[in-house]
């Protein structure tokens, strides 16, 4: 499962994170990191954006990132 496969107000799991290195310290800064619990806030209208609740920070983040962050419901 990944980040798009949440619907609002669902708690998961980061899994793993498969993207390239940078984006992979990136998404870490920002408290998306394995072992660590996300929310999904809001979607975007045409679910190309995904705002998330990751530790004390609201992230927001695009599609094609949020398929890389793999997820345990």
């Amino acid at each position: 499962m990944n980040i798009t496969q949440m619907r609002c107000g669902e708690r998961a799991t980061v899994l793993s994170v498969e993207c390239d290195r940078e984006l992979k310290e990136r998404l870490s800064s920002l408290n998306i990191r394995p072992n660590a619990t996300v929310r999904l806030v809001k979607i975007s209208f045409f679910r190309k954006t995904y705002l998330l609740r990751a530790g004390s920070s609201c992230v927001a983040i695009r599609r094609e990132v949020a398929e890389c962050v793999k997820l345990k419901a």
